[in-house]
Order: C-alpha cells, then sequence, then structure tokens
C-alpha cells in the first residue's frame, strides 16, 4: 500500500482515502516542480490532468488548486513564447474565479491579472496590460499581508515595465523607486528579489533609452544593496547588475569617443569663412546635440543650439538655414521637456516669423510647422486654449496651400489637433468643420501619411458625435439618435480609405449596438479585436467609459464574450 500511494504521489493520482482537495493540490505541486526543471511540456500534460479532473469542482479549496494550476500553466505557456495561449489561459481562470468572494481565490486571481499583463507585453499591447495592475493595485491598497505584499509588488513591476514599453517612463521608474523603498527591507525573500528586480529593471530601462549615467547609479545601488545576500535569485541579480555596468560603461565611452570626434571636426573648421567648411560645423554642431539627446543631456544640448543659432542666424545658405530652422525647433521641443514652457514659447514666438516664409527652403518649412504645432501644444499645456487654436489657424495659413508632403502632412494633423481643442471647447460645429476641412482638401492625396490623416479626422469626426449622442441619450433620444445617424456616415467614411481600422471597426460596432442593431454590432466589433487585440479591447472600453449611459454594461458584457 506504501508503494502505491508513493506511485500516486507522483503521478498526481489520488491514493485510497485522499481528499479531492489533497489530490489536486498535489498534481499542481508536481507541476510547479517540473517547471523549476524546465520540463515544461510535462508541467503542462499534468495541469491538464488536475483541469480534466478537477476543473469544475464546486470546492473552494479545490478551487484554489485549479486557480494556481492557471497560473502555473499561463507561466508555463510564456516560458514556451506561446503567449497567446497564455492570455487564453489567464482569461479562463477570470471567467472561472473573478466573481469569487473567497480572500485566497481574490489573491490568486490577482496573480492572473498580472500574468495576463505580461502576457499583453509580450504580445505587444502593453497599453492594454496598464489597466489590469491598476485593477490589483486598488484591489489590495493598503494590505500588508506577505502573499498580498508580493501581490502588489509584482503588480507594481509589471505597471512599470508597462510604462516603459510605452515610452512612458517618466510615469515608470518611480514605480520601480516605490518596489525598491518599501521591500528591500523586507524579511521575505521574494519580496527582497521583487526589490532587486526593480532596479535592475529600471536600470535596463534608463541604458536603453540612452540614459546611462542614471543607469550606473541602479546598477551600483542593486550591487551595494544585495552583494553577499545567501539566496542564490538575489545573487544572480547581483551578477547581471555587474553585466550591466560593463555595457553602460562601454557605451559612455562610446559616446565619448564620439562627441571627442565632432570637437577635432569643430576645431578644424570653426574659424573657416568657407561655405563647405561652414556647412561641416553646422553639421557637427547638430552631430553633437544629437549625442547629448541620447544621453539625456537637455542643458548641454541647449548650448549647442545656442552656438547654432550665434554662428549661422543670419545665413543666406538653405543648408544653414535648415540648420538654424533644426535648431530652433529643438531648443523649444528641450525647453518643453524641461516643464520650461514659457521660454519655450517666447523662443518659437521669437523666431518662427524670421524663419517661416513661403521661399525657405522646404525643410526649413516642415521644421517652422512642427515649431508651430509645438507652440500650439505649448499654449495648451499653459490652458490658453483659444490662442492654441490660433496657433493651428496660423500654421495653416502659412503653410495650408504648400505641396510639399512633409509640410502638408503637419497642417493635415493641425487641422485635425484644431477640431479636437474645439469640440472640448464645446464649439462642435466649428470641430467638425476643421475635421472634414482635412478630407475635403486632402482625400486625393497621393501620400500614404497624409491619406492617413484624413481616414483619422474622420474618425476623429464620429468620435465626436458619438460623444455628442451620449450626453443626451437618457433625456432627448431622438436627437441622441440623429447624432448617431451623423457619427455613422462618418465613420463609413473612414472605413473606406482605410477597411481594416480597428479603432473606426469598435466605433462603427458600437454606433450599430447603440442601434439596436445587436448581430451586425458583434461582427463589427469582433472584427475590431482581431485586427486590434487585447489593446483595442482595453482602448475601446477605456473610450466608452468617460461618458457612460446605462447600456455600456451590456456592450461590456458582449465584448467580453469575444
Amino acid at each position: 500500500m506504501a508503494a502505491e500511494n508513493e506511485v500516486s504521489r507522483r503521478t498526481g493520482e489520488a491514493s485510497m482515502g485522499e481528499a479531492p482537495e489533497q489530490a489536486a493540490q498535489a498534481l499542481v505541486d508536481n507541476a510547479h516542480s517540473l517547471m523549476d526543471q524546465r520540463q515544461y511540456e510535462e508541467a503542462l500534460a499534468l495541469m491538464g490532468q488536475l483541469f480534466q479532473r478537477f476543473g469544475s469542482s464546486s470546492a473552494q479549496a479545490v478551487q484554489v488548486q485549479v486557480a494556481r494550476a492557471f497560473i502555473g500553466k499561463a507561466i508555463t505557456l510564456g516560458q514556451l513564447e506561446r503567449f497567446e495561449d497564455s492570455l487564453a489561459s489567464c482569461n479562463e481562470a477570470l471567467r472561472l474565479f473573478a466573481a469569487s468572494t473567497d480572500t485566497k481565490l481574490r489573491e490568486l486571481t490577482s496573480k492572473v491579472l498580472i500574468h495576463k499583463a505580461h502576457a499583453l507585453m509580450n504580445l505587444g499591447q502593453s497599453e492594454a496590460a496598464v489597466p489590469l495592475c491598476d485593477e490589483v493595485l486598488q484591489r489590495h491598497d493598503g494590505a500588508d499581508e506577505a502573499g498580498l505584499a508580493q501581490v502588489m509588488a509584482g503588480a507594481l513591476l509589471a505597471k512599470a515595465d508597462a510604462l516603459g514599453e510605452l515610452n512612458r517612463l517618466d510615469e515608470g521608474l518611480p514605480l520601480y523607486d516605490e518596489v525598491f523603498r518599501r521591500f528591500a527591507g523586507a524579511s521575505d525573500v521574494v519580496l527582497r528579489y521583487h526589490a532587486a528586480l526593480a532596479l535592475l529593471s529600471k536600470a535596463i530601462f534608463l541604458r536603453l533609452s540612452n540614459r546611462p549615467r542614471e543607469a550606473l547609479s541602479c546598477y551600483e545601488t542593486l550591487m551595494d544593496h544585495f552583494r553577499g545576500a545567501s539566496d542564490a535569485r538575489l545573487r544572480d541579480m547581483v551578477t547581471a547588475a555587474q553585466e550591466g555596468l560593463g555595457r553602460t560603461l562601454e557605451m559612455l565611452k562610446s559616446a565619448e569617443v564620439e562627441l571627442a570626434s565632432v570637437e577635432q571636426v569643430l576645431r578644424d573648421h570653426s574659424e573657416s569663412r568657407e561655405h563647405a567648411a561652414r556647412e561641416k560645423v553646422a553639421q557637427a554642431l547638430l552631430a553633437k546635440a544629437e549625442v547629448l539627446r541620447q544621453q539625456h543631456r537637455s542643458e548641454e544640448m541647449l548650448s549647442v543650439f545656442d552656438e547654432v543659432l550665434r554662428r549661422f542666424d543670419k545665413a543666406s545658405e538653405p543648408a544653414l538655414r535648415d540648420a538654424v530652422a533644426e535648431a530652433i525647433l529643438y531648443k523649444g521641443v528641450v525647453l518643453g521637456n524641461l516643464k520650461q514652457t514659457p521660454e519655450a514659447l517666447a523662443f518659437y514666438e521669437a523666431m518662427i516669423p524670421r524663419y517661416g516664409g513661403p521661399s525657405e527652403p522646404v525643410l526649413v518649412r516642415a521644421r517652422m510647422a512642427k515649431s508651430l504645432a509645438y507652440k500650439a501644444v505649448f499654449l495648451g499645456r499653459m490652458d490658453r486654449r483659444e490662442e492654441e487654436v490660433a496657433a493651428f489657424d496660423e500654421l495653416d495659413r502659412r503653410y495650408g496651400g504648400d505641396t510639399e508632403p512633409e509640410v502638408r502632412e503637419e497642417v493635415a494633423r493641425g487641422l485635425a489637433c484644431k477640431g479636437e481643442i474645439l469640440w472640448k471647447l464645446n464649439r462642435l460645429e466649428e470641430s467638425l468643420a476643421a475635421y472634414e476641412e482635412v478630407a475635403r482638401r486632402y482625400h486625393g492625396a497621393p501620400e500614404a501619411s497624409v491619406r492617413e490623416r484624413v481616414a483619422e479626422a474622420l474618425n476623429d469626426a464620429g468620435v465626436v458625435l458619438i460623444f455628442e449622442a451620449k450626453r443626451c441619450w437618457v433625456q432627448k433620444r431622438d436627437q441622441a439618435l440623429a447624432f448617431l445617424e451623423r457619427a455613422s456616415a462618418k465613420i463609413a467614411a473612414s472605413l473606406e480609405r482605410q477597411p481594416r481600422g480597428p479603432t473606426a471597426l469598435w466605433n462603427a460596432g458600437y454606433i450599430a449596438f447603440l442601434q439596436g442593431k445587436r448581430d451586425q454590432a458583434r461582427s463589427l466589433l469582433a472584427e475590431s479585436l482581431q485586427l486590434g487585440g487585447e489593446q483595442q479591447r482595453s482602448r475601446g472600453l477605456q473610450g466608452g467609459a468617460l461618458s457612460p449611459i446605462p447600456e455600456d454594461e451590456e456592450l461590456r458584457a458582449l465584448v467580453g464574450s469575444l
């Protein structure tokens, strides 16, 4: 009998007298052991046995083991780079257990949400991962139990990673700092591992974002804090930090070599009055600014741009005027990034009139068009909305008749931005007119990038009308339905130009849903999700939540079933 029970233990079969929850736990524990040994297919087979035998159990103790198995399956499939299958495993677990009020199952479903976020990131859908992490953080805010602390650490890390993938480092980096601050001194080794991983991940993002000096500080902090740790995983973190430190030092050395090369060009030609030499100096200065940009040395970049302006502001040669226009554009951008918005605005207002003429070379016109767009953005940042509209009008007035693709794209983008601002100012018909002007003026554009602007503008006009319909949905249903008819026409026109646009398909599906055309809505929403994936699902549901109506709950259920 003892031998028989030993065989049962290894295979996960229940031995005589063994309760279902013990048998289920044995299967999960053995599967996890196989995962640790990287025997992934064997682990999946054991978890498959568990689902077959216990997946329909209503006993909470057994459901806990089933939920653990779903998490293990999601991790295993991720290790095998079967991310779609990993996502499906998470979705199935959430379908089964998301509504549970059991404390342990709520903890496990939170872990499922974190693994779903990782699956989405691996599928290139980081935008959809962020709200999942937020849901976990809100659910367990303030919890101090060891298990929930691990959940919180995992959610913070996953959200930081997703924000990093979305190039929203300014939001993500403080989350890494929070994980280290909260858990670096924890007694639980898993929490300390999360703290080390936070520093390592932060350092990697900083290095890959060309911020090597900040990355060095993270690597050094990690090594100082965890050097001598007894846990093998923490020692691996220290080793990884040492390797990253070496690569970062090489990056700094390479940048210094590049800067030295540029400085040599400047020394060789800075005093020459020859046209070719002056061009070399201008290009060398801009190349120096680019190296500094890659290392986030913003104050030094500003000094380089000032040097370009000092040397060449009055030059008449096209190449030098282009160099000055580039310095103008990016000096304003850098000032804006440094939160010196008034200074950026004043700089643009002083320089754009001097380089914004119609006879300037095409590259100068394109850079001034971009500068006008940034001027408008900075005015909006300062909540000077009417002046923001006026800046986009100036962009159109200066360059609306330009025939060059680079300039036309900026004008089309500016008109669409103007439409959005006017709508936010409750000037609906003027907003729609701005969107329609993009379509009228550029509907036959030969450039693909400009035609894309037309499709986007028509879709945006449709979205504005959908929101107008939702505003009066409860009190003035006839007026709301009239808005939906107008929205439908705009979205249909957008889809004529981009038939596989997932956002426009979603909006068409939403309109059909509100019009009571449920089968058509299901078909359009399914196609939207097929093309746009979980990212489109998240974006669509978030957009709908901005102005909710009672029918949105039914829509969420419909979307959840697709």
